[in-house]
């Protein structure tokens, strides 16, 4: 999806109505197949608002009974890798990448309302009529049979959309026209949440204050892992740098081989911290990223 060049224009509709009698983009139903059929009622969809015309907005609905805490527009990142960014790279613009799409913080949208629909694009008739319109969505809601997910919509038309678009029926589907609709549940598959992003920005600061911005991404990429890990405990972001610090300097002091090296170092830093046995129960996954991460800043020194 091409990336935005302007400001992005928040705007919010209350008490939208889901309409099942609307149709999709190029889709013209039969009275005589609409016989008897069972109509269906999507938890979240897409409603296009015509501006003039040539334009029209493209909306997300938040059509359950529950306020969102997020609605995000854009790609939602597990670590630095997947922001594209680099360990090593001291470069403004990669500093930016590990912030892990803080310059789409005007997209963001909070507290979404029940029946309330945020507009998330727009499409031109004439521009956009020949080009693949893709959106990535992203919001917090319980899955089946779960307390808590993350919702990942991944919606790809030529020309956009036209009309009322379900991306989720009630009963947790997926419409066949959405590319994907998946329900993120497993700390390993958890992204960084958006309501996290102005904490990190400020860690990340005090990191390159302390340390350089070389070891303060590396430092950031550890508290990730123990964050999305809930490594020791469910502690909040900025109250688990100290642990990361020095988990990073005993990377370095230490240079371990294997994950099960990497946990051995996590459970004596927790250990020195708090008590012993605090962190036995982490993850050998967890330690697996950490491992990954100490290798590639090791292999960054070496070519510097």
């Amino acid at each position: 999806m091409t990336k935005l060049t302007y400001q992005f224009e928040q705007k919010r509709i209350d008490n939208v109505q889901w309409s099942d009698g609307a149709k999709l983009s190029g889709i013209t139903a039969l009275a005589s197949h609409e016989k008897g059929r069972v109509r269906k009622s999507p938890l979240f969809y897409l409603e296009t608002v015509s501006i003039n015309n040539y334009e029209t907005d493209v909306y997300f609905v938040n059509n359950t009974d529950d306020i969102l805490s997020f609605v995000a527009p854009f790609r939602l990142c597990r670590n630095i890798d997947e922001a594209r960014a680099k360990l090593g790279d001291i470069s403004a613009e990669n500093v930016e990448k590990v912030r892990l799409y803080s310059d789409d913080m005007d997209c963001l949208y909070t507290d979404v309302l029940p029946k309330q629909g945020v507009r998330i694009g727009s499409i031109h008739i004439i521009y956009d009529s020949d080009a693949l319109m893709q959106w990535f969505i992203s919001v917090p809601y319980k899955g089946v049979d779960t307390h808590y997910g993350i919702w990942r919509f991944n919606v790809v038309e030529k020309g956009g959309i036209g009309g009322s678009y379900p991306l989720l029926w009630e009963n947790f589907s997926k419409p066949s026209h959405v590319v994907s609709s998946e329900c993120v549940t497993e700390r390993d598959e958890m992204p960084i949440e958006p309501a996290l992003y102005e904490e990190r920005c400020w860690v990340l600061e005090q990191f390159i204050d302390q340390y350089g911005v070389a070891e303060a991404i590396f430092i950031l990429a550890i508290n990730d892992v123990l964050y999305r890990y809930c490594v020791g405990w469910s502690a909040p972001y900025n109250e688990s740098d100290i642990q990361a610090k020095d988990i990073a300097r005993k990377l370095t002091e230490q240079k371990p081989k294997d994950a099960e090296a990497v946990k051995a170092i996590v459970q004596a830093v927790y250990d020195f911290w708090f008590n012993k046995g605090f962190a036995k129960n982490t993850s050998v996954q967890a330690c697996a990223e950490i491992l990954s991460l100490y290798q590639a800043q090791i292999a960054n020194q070496k070519a510097v």
